[in-house]
């Protein structure tokens, strides 16, 4: 990701929500369209579909943009990183490691309180 790129982004992960075309591309990219596209090619930002009404009965479509969850961890520290790179089985034996471990120590020390 380019520098430039990566100004984009973070612009559009602060503000958050949809952006609009004139938005984004005018706005924040300063009319780098190509940035755009890129971010789009490299899904850091997706295009979300919004019909619109138009004159009479005719509707149209715009593109709006937002931030990925890829997006967003480019930015979020280590530790949640770490944590959306694990997939669902590897999240399951952590989260059972701490709990039996937790539960352990708490079985040791009422053991001791006990005696």
């Amino acid at each position: 990701m380019t520098e430039n790129e990566q100004k984009i982004l973070k612009a559009v992960v602060d503000r958050g929500g949809l952006l609009s075309p004139a938005d984004l591309i005018n706005g924040i990219a300063q009319r780098d369209n190509r940035s755009v596209e890129n971010l789009v090619a490299k899904k850091y930002l997706e295009e979300v579909p919004r019909q619109h009404r138009g004159l009479g009965d005719a509707y149209y479509t715009i593109n709006f943009y937002r931030a990925t969850e890829k997006g967003l961890l480019v930015f979020s520290p280590w530790y949640t990183k770490v944590w959306h790179g694990m997939k669902g089985d590897v999240r399951t034996i952590v989260i059972a490691a701490i709990t039996a471990l937790i539960t352990s120590v708490i079985a040791i020390f009422v053991g001791k309180l006990l005696q």
